[in-house]
């Protein structure tokens, strides 16, 4: 597979942030600048997302596939052994990851996995999904409108009034252009990240941290703390929807922070 689309800025360690089904690494624009004063800070599309790459029939979709992709983009550009930071499926392939055994730390926000495989499809995801396909073409004015931006945004915000246009006008953008959502979509329904299986060292440190309020992975089902891996810092983010970083940013820098410190 070709090479993702990323951007890189700051300077320090190298941090990788993988965003969650469905959206791009334009997700982490409110947190990326205090990063960088700590981090050379890598921001990726994963396959068949924002610009990077479509998805082949061949490529494997799955969490597991994915960390393999983002993996190989990190070898391509010399990234080393890199702290990880995901949201929703970005902190399942972040996990992934660190099974293989290549990362210094993941701090996973509202990861995707922790649950039991499950056939049955989000009537929430998949509306966001439609939704934001249907209102591209008016997503500047209607974001701009802090009532309609809140309506529109509050099943994964708690905050969705907070969130400013520009970054919901960009995750509108993300879902229009995630190509790969039904192949990543189907292929994480149906698999789950489990400790007894994927190995973590327990020398890498690991964040777990869920918003209280959740609507996309609601507790407990979706948070099933056992499945994480046994050394596992598992954090409780208040007044939080399911995008900790549109959420509570300051909050979020400081768990990727102390993550990072631990290694």
């Amino acid at each position: 597979m070709s090479s993702l689309a990323f951007e890189v800025s700051g300077r320090g360690p190298d941090l990788v942030c993988i965003h969650g089904l469905a959206s791009a690494r334009t997700a982490w624009a409110p947190i990326v600048d205090h990063l960088a004063n700590d981090f050379t800070v890598w921001r990726i599309d994963l396959p068949g997302h924002g610009e990077s790459p479509s998805l082949r029939p061949s490529d494997d979709a799955s969490p597991s596939g994915l960390a393999r992709s983002v993996q190989q983009f990190a070898t391509e550009h010399g990234i080393a052994r890199p702290h990880v930071v995901g949201n929703s499926l970005g902190g399942f392939i972040g996990l992934e990851w660190a099974a293989l055994g290549d990362v210094a730390s993941v701090t996973a926000l509202c990861p995707a996995g922790l649950w039991q495989p499950r056939p049955s499809r989000s009537a929430t995801i998949e509306f966001n999904h439609r939704a934001a396909k249907i209102f591209a073409p008016v997503a500047p004015a209607l974001m701009s409108i802090p009532f309609l931006r809140g309506a529109l945004m509050a099943s994964a915000s708690e905050r969705p009034r907070a969130i400013s246009a520009s970054i919901a006008v960009d995750a509108v953008r993300a879902q229009t252009q995630a190509r790969g959502f039904e192949a990543c979509y189907t292929a994480t329904l149906t698999t789950s990240f489990d400790t007894r299986e994927s190995l973590i060292a327990p020398d890498v440190p690991i964040t777990v941290a869920f918003g209280d309020r959740d609507r996309i992975l609601p507790s407990p089902r979706m948070q099933q703390r056992d499945m994480a891996p046994a050394h596992t810092r598992w954090e409780t983010l208040y007044r939080c929807g399911h995008v900790p970083m549109w959420d509570v940013p300051r909050v979020s820098v400081d768990l990727i922070r102390q993550t990072a410190q631990l290694a």
